[in-house]
């Protein structure tokens, strides 16, 4: 039966096409994805303020259709509003749903300290000027941003990068920063999820997609533990940290 163990909601800025399925990919037996969309455009500042008016309420509707915890998607839209603000936004939806929330900056923040990443490099599917804000973001809270390098694709083309391709940008991406211990994955519309095995596997390097991580925050907000193989270290980790938290 779907959700009977949890149901976990996700509040999307645009639709909701890679996100679910890499979700079943890796989503342990009972526990369902109840999502809703913001229905936002493109790039534009506009758009990201559009997103960000309707969260109140898509997580008051997610806390009467009976989640246990909700995520907000979209790091672009919560970094541009400037650190600290996902303080804000997690205490808003958290009020209007009644249940405990994160949004993906947070759980990634959250994701990269439980797997104790010091030097770090992100890849993405953004354009420049959302890498730099996102690489100062972290940064501010005091993480080691190597680089952040994004493809640069259309905003309505994300999803249609095949993950062979950006498993070869991310290997690129770490060969020019051999330092690195980490390669942060950011967007849940691009199919980043599917190769994380592949590029730890490959390269011995810790990697942390931004779906995953936010599983991982749900996981520890609803005091739950699962065990999840085969899809990388943090996910593989969550009976471990659950536990070690709970000790």
């Amino acid at each position: 039966m779907f959700g009977w163990r949890k149901r976990i909601g996700y509040i999307s800025p645009t639709v909701m096409e890679v996100l679910p399925y890499e979700f079943y990919r890796f989503a342990p037996e009972g526990v369902g994805l109840v999502g809703v969309t913001c229905m936002i455009d493109d790039w534009r500042a506009e758009e990201f303020e559009k997103g960000l008016a309707q969260v109140k309420n898509a997580a008051a509707y997610l806390g009467t259709r009976s989640v246990d915890f909700i995520i907000h998607g979209g790091g672009p839209l919560v970094v541009a509003r400037g650190p600290g603000y996902e303080d804000i936004i997690v205490k808003e939806i958290s009020a209007a749903g009644g249940v405990p929330a994160t949004t993906g900056v947070r759980s990634g923040m959250e994701a990269l300290r439980a797997v104790r990443a010091e030097k770090i490099v992100i890849a993405s599917p953004y354009p420049p000027a959302h890498d730099l804000a996102l690489a100062g973001y972290l940064k501010t809270f005091g993480f080691q941003i190597l680089e952040a390098r994004g493809t640069n694709m259309p905003f309505k083309d994300i999803q249609v990068q095949p993950p062979g391709e950006i498993y070869d940008f991310v290997k690129r991406l770490i060969a020019d920063n051999p330092t690195c211990d980490t390669v942060y994955l950011a967007c849940p519309q691009w199919q980043a999820a599917q190769v994380v095995a592949a590029i730890e596997q490959d390269t011995g390097k810790t990697a942390v997609a931004y779906t995953h991580a936010n599983f991982y925050a749900a996981c520890k907000g609803m005091g739950t533990a699962f065990a999840i193989e085969g899809h990388g270290r943090l996910l593989a980790s969550i009976r471990t940290q659950l536990h070690a938290q709970e000790s």
